[in-house]
């Protein structure tokens, strides 16, 4: 803990100030350390939105011997998304899965489930990033399959100006292509050929508006990339939609706020025309979580359907703390949107080895929609804690938004973002630190507003206290609060908790 304006001379609370890192730091005004204040600064406009990876369930086939999901279990996602109301998605398949036939396609078997999604996020009006997890070569790697791009390029084609799935906005052609396990093997020259190969392909259709999202850099907790990021500008210039960056960070890089800085470090090297976003946003533990490492890897264990690639603490509830504190650490700091990793578990199977009769799933998902049919755990199609800020943080910061900067006290833990559409207001903070804190909002930009507040309270037991629906969808905890922030709004946020207010249906 930082003590500050305490005179030398008083020792003895110094000395205690100094030892318990849970209290809020000595100012010489206690009530200043209280002010949360919204300016009219703006951070970022035009939103993209907050969202989740969709995509798979290429394994129902084989796990369940039935083309695609039951119609029941479509119903039940296309629900709950509704009342996500993600503004983005990002769907990523490959040649075996779509369109292996020398461009020839076969739609009543392996584009079932793809098309089952495109239809409702075009018909919802949704933001696509669509892609590929990797590149196909012939001798070497560095040797692009132009017969592949062609085919890959056709059967974009064939979903933007023959199905109409025109909400595909940008194209993620390689996955992570920084990482070893990438299809480049982490070569940036390999990447930057295959994204020119593929736009050149893309100018023989009627595709022109189509840009690249990247360079889908996995960085997880490091800010050592970002020559991915000038390399890119100079290489693809205009033909970049969105800049974007994968993270995985540690839950300590989140609760100190240093992951604000790593963010920081990407957005400074993104073009000033360009917007940025988490193409991928998870948790991973790693001995600098230890106690975390430990528990996940036992809860992996002790699970027969959890794949060696999975987080078990989607089951705990302040995995949904950690969460809200990441995105709104990415707004604050600019970033246009977040995708979650992921939406649901049965999208994916584990190990990534190649072996498509794995049963394991990947356990990152808000709910495991497959629950009943593949693992015989009714249970575990319920929707999980952290769906609670995560779904809120999407459905009330729309597509278009202008996200405004916020002041904030120095309370460790303490984050705060304000976005605004359409002359309506969001107001989300988070408390990731286990002090309570006593706040005031302030603002004379945002003067007084009637709003609805969401309360969502992390529990050592890991669960959480917040109310749902029957569908367990989050509620107001309050309705048609008078909020003056002109006079000030004093709050209580208790340790591990997220709270937002907003005025938006």
């Amino acid at each position: 803990m930082t003590v500050k304006n305490i005179f030398a001379a008083v020792l003895p609370m110094l000395l205690i100030a100094a030892s318990c890192d849970d209290e809020e730091p000595a100012f010489t005004s206690l009530e200043k350390n209280r002010e949360v204040v919204i300016t009219e600064e703006l951070v970022s406009t035009d939103f993209v939105g907050n969202g989740a990876q969709w995509g798979g369930y290429e394994m129902t086939p084989t796990w369940l011997g039935t083309e695609t999901l039951s119609d029941a279990d479509w119903n039940t996602l296309f629900n709950r998304i509704d009342f996500m109301r993600p503004p983005f998605l990002r769907i990523v398949t490959n040649p075996a899965w779509s369109y292996d036939n020398n461009g020839t396609y076969d739609e009543t078997t392996k584009t079932v489930s793809l098309f089952k999604m495109l239809d409702y996020a075009k018909d919802r009006n949704i933001e696509i990033t669509f892609g590929e997890w990797g590149h196909s070569s012939t001798d070497d790697i560095s040797t692009i399959d132009m017969g592949w791009i062609q085919n890959s390029v056709k059967f974009l084609n064939h979903l933007v100006n023959e199905k109409g799935y025109t909400n595909i906005k940008t194209i993620n052609i390689i996955n992570e292509p920084n990482g070893d396990w990438s299809s480049t093997k982490g070569d940036y020259n390999i990447w930057k050929n295959v994204q020119l190969a593929y736009l050149e392909e893309i100018k023989k259709y009627s595709l022109a508006d189509l840009k690249v999202m990247g360079p889908d850099i996995a960085v997880f907790n490091t800010a050592s990339q970002t020559d991915w990021f000038t390399k890119t500008e100079a290489d693809l210039g205009d033909n970049v939609g969105l800049y974007d960056i994968h993270v995985y960070p540690q839950q300590q890089l989140i609760r100190s706020g240093e992951f604000a800085q790593m963010l920081r470090a990407y957005k400074k090297e993104t073009p000033a025309d360009k917007r940025i976003v988490l193409g991928e946003i998870g948790f991973k533990y790693t001995e600098v979580d230890a106690q975390l490492k430990q528990e996940n890897e036992e809860a992996i264990a002790n699970d027969p359907y959890a794949g060696e690639d999975s987080n078990m603490m989607i089951y705990k509830a302040f995995y949904g703390i950690d969460m809200a504190d990441a995105l709104i650490q990415a707004m604050r700091e600019g970033y246009s949107g977040s995708l979650v990793w992921n939406m649901d578990d049965a999208m994916y199977n584990s190990p990534d080895n190649g072996d498509y009769q794995s049963d394991k799933l990947k356990r990152w998902g808000f709910w495991n929609i497959l629950g009943e049919e593949h693992t015989g755990n009714a249970a575990d199609e319920a929707i999980r804690p952290y769906f609670y800020p995560v779904s809120l943080l999407t459905r009330f910061f729309p597509a278009g938004s202008d996200i405004y900067k916020v002041n904030l006290p120095n309370k460790k833990g303490l984050r705060a973002v304000v976005g605004t559409y359409n002359g309506k207001q969001t107001i989300a903070i988070v408390n990731s630190h286990y002090t309570t804190y006593e706040l005031e909002l302030k603002s004379d930009f945002l003067g007084a507003i009637t709003a609805n507040k969401y309360s969502y309270k992390s529990k050592a037991d890991g669960s959480f206290t917040g109310t749902v629906d029957a569908d367990g969808f989050a509620v107001p905890s309050e309705n048609n609060m008078n909020l003056n922030f002109a006079e000030g709004v004093k709050m209580t946020l208790e340790g591990e908790s997220f709270i937002l207010f907003t005025n938006m249906e």
